[in-house]
């Protein structure tokens, strides 16, 4: 049992890791309106990878792949990354206005 739950959450690690490489790969770049501000592609994306990990973490966890122990605990962190990039997209929007 214990064996099998290690399994599933270094999957997990591997296809969160993963995810965002083959995606970038077969898709071009990111459209994004961007006002010259260069931080904001790089955001985009990140939150963009943020967002995948949350939907393939959905997904084991009702596949039963992840405890729910482990969903919440990831969930926790992957919405703290989200709300952390998105602080900075709007900090850098804001710090356009002013200048």
């Amino acid at each position: 049992m214990q064996l099998g739950l290690v399994i599933a959450v270094a999957l997990l690690v591997v296809a969160v890791v993963a995810w965002p490489l083959v995606m970038r790969r077969r898709s071009g770049p990111p459209a994004t309106d961007t006002d010259g501000d260069a931080r904001s592609p790089d955001a985009a994306a990140a939150l963009n990878d943020v967002y995948d990990a949350i939907r393939i973490l959905q997904t084991e966890h009702d596949l039963g792949r992840v405890s729910d122990g482990d969903y919440r605990e990831q969930l926790d962190q992957y919405r703290r990354q989200a709300a952390l990039i998105l602080r900075e997209m709007d900090d850098a929007k804001e710090s356009d206005r002013c200048s």
